[in-house]
């Protein structure tokens, strides 16, 4: 029989006036109102948070878009995951509670489902369990997992900036920022006000009971403080301070909006570079406005431009065209022509042969000649104390430089080599994807497995199947079995040597024909390959 508590205040009771309401509280002592009120119960040692709250509450307004805003996520499965939004007014320094979102025994990707609806772009602070790799996600990281279901995670865990988690220090900032007017929280967000009610503790410790919204809270304070630095506040000379990307703020990448960046000074009218090739950093040329040359208001195309005046920064059309200084097809010259010394004649240039290269094939000083590649597929080489195009001979390779790695075909690993490990062979990428891909298992009473053409397989179960020992099973490699049902719901069962782990789904188990389960393991020996998750999508 399940429980459930349902929590109403005065102002629920549709059937008194609001006067009625008003003088009922009134006459209730001062420190039993929001009790006797609001059903807000004195627990514990105390409440974390006493006070009242129509001082934190106000209305949802549209908020300006040059606000900072964060999501904070506190994980959990039968607990409750939580997520809320933040938004910070940095001229006011005060922090607002704009979205709350709770639910159990979800999956990070339904979690994610819901929380990209807040905003593709919106970043999320999350706590250090995030790092904790869980049995249910496959080794994969919590904080990884959101991630891979597109939510905007931040790449750290939620701390202070000396790198602490301390809970009591993040308690004390909301408080505080309670108690000075600079913590407000939307109040359409009941489920958020129904923890906030009920945040106590016990034995001065506090008590980790329907707080998870309380906690994701907590988790905005570490982050901003961890982003910003030290944690202090922005002032009028500190420009952009802290700020996430928003949907609209930014085009995409070459478009030239919202992303482009400048040093941390420069001289007042110098002209703005890029630096580098990335196209969204800037930097001071050290070139001044003032010293650019200025032009004439019209020009011919393609004319030279000439100095115009001793100024030095004012040019004029010259009225003399590019083309009119072509160089003559057959140029002639007044005088005798003289090369300078050791030059190269131009027609010595012009007389070479089709396929050469210009010096000396001998190991001598005297005239250059061409050095003619005599037929296709020689390269230049020194043979004794000449220079001239050959093949390799023996002893120009090194020893060693030939490596099988160079051989033919007979080098390269097959798939069953690669899974086995039984040869000393290269590794192909068109071999490496085939060992990953899935390979399709026959249906039938008895279903067949060898892993030496790879340990991810498919099946199309058409029959109540068992699946058989898979053969050629090679230890601390893993495997994924995916496992659908045609026509009419299956039901699959193991041979001795596949294990489920302690905690997995007991065997046999049965496939409806709307689902594909996915048995994932590793394998521990040839003959044990243990079960560690049974998936169902």
């Amino acid at each position: 029989m399940s429980r459930h508590v349902t929590f109403m205040t005065i102002d629920d009771a549709g059937h008194y006036s609001p006067g009625q309401r008003a003088e009922i509280v009134a006459a209730y002592p001062e420190h039993e109102r929001e009790a006797r009120a609001k059903g807000i119960p004195v627990l514990g040692s105390g409440r974390i948070f006493p006070v009242a709250e129509e001082t934190i509450a106000c209305e949802p307004f549209k908020l300006p878009r040059w606000w900072p805003r964060i999501g904070a996520l506190d994980f959990g499965w039968d607990h409750p995951s939580a997520a809320v939004e933040l938004a910070w007014d940095t001229e006011a320094d005060v922090v607002y509670v704009t979205k709350a979102h709770r639910a159990s025994q979800q999956t990070p990707a339904m979690q994610a489902l819901a929380l990209k609806g807040w905003g593709d772009w919106l970043p999320f602070a999350w706590p250090r369990d995030g790092r904790r790799e869980t049995l249910e996600g496959a080794g994969v990281a919590l904080a990884k997992q959101y991630a891979a279901h597109g939510l905007n995670m931040l790449t750290s865990h939620a701390r202070f900036a000396d790198g602490s988690v301390s809970v009591e220090a993040g308690l004390m900032d909301i408080l505080d920022r309670m108690q000075s007017g600079r913590f407000k929280v939307f109040s359409t967000l009941h489920a958020w006000f129904e923890e906030f009610r009920l945040f106590h503790r016990k034995n001065g410790q506090v008590v980790k009971l329907r707080d998870d919204l309380m906690a994701a809270t907590r988790y905005r304070k570490l982050t901003l403080a961890y982003v910003s630095g030290a944690g202090t506040l922005p002032t009028s000379t500190d420009g952009i301070w802290l700020i996430f990307t928003r949907a609209g703020d930014k085009g995409a990448d070459g478009t030239g909006v919202g992303d482009f960046t400048g040093p941390a000074s420069s001289v007042t009218d110098n002209i703005v570079t890029f630096a580098g090739t990335t196209g969204k950093a800037g930097k001071d040329s050290g070139v001044a406005v003032g010293s650019l040359v200025a032009g004439p208001a019209s020009a011919a195309a393609d004319n030279i431009a000439t100095f115009n005046g001793t100024t030095g920064k004012l040019v004029k059309d010259s009225g003399v065209a590019v083309a009119s200084l072509a160089p003559k097809v057959n140029a002639s010259f007044t005088g005798t022509f003289s090369p300078p010394a050791n030059a190269i004649a131009l027609n010595t240039l012009a007389d070479s042969a089709a396929v050469s290269v210009l010096g000396r094939s001998a190991n001598s000083s005297g005239t250059r000649a061409d050095i003619a590649a005599g037929s296709d597929d020689t390269l230049l080489r020194r043979v004794s104390s000449a220079l001239g195009f050959g093949q390799l001979t023996a002893g120009m390779v090194p020893a060693g430089l030939v490596t099988y790695a160079m051989l033919a075909s007979a080098a390269i690993a097959s798939n069953s080599e690669f899974q086995l490990g039984t040869a000393s062979k290269l590794l192909t990428a068109a071999a490496l994807k085939s060992t990953v891909a899935y390979q399709t298992l026959t249906s039938g009473a008895s279903v067949s497995w060898d892993m030496s053409l790879g340990n991810n397989a498919s099946l199309a179960a058409s029959t109540n199947v068992t699946i058989g020992n898979p053969t050629n099973a090679v230890p601390q490699f893993g495997f994924v079995l995916k496992i659908t049902a045609v026509t009419s719901a299956r039901t699959v069962s193991l041979s001795a040597n596949l294990v489920p782990a302690a905690g997995v789904e007991s065997f046999p188990i049965t496939i409806q024909t709307t689902e594909t389960v996915f048995l994932a393991g590793f394998v521990d020996t040839a003959s044990r390959l243990v079960i560690t998750s049974v998936l169902r999508t």
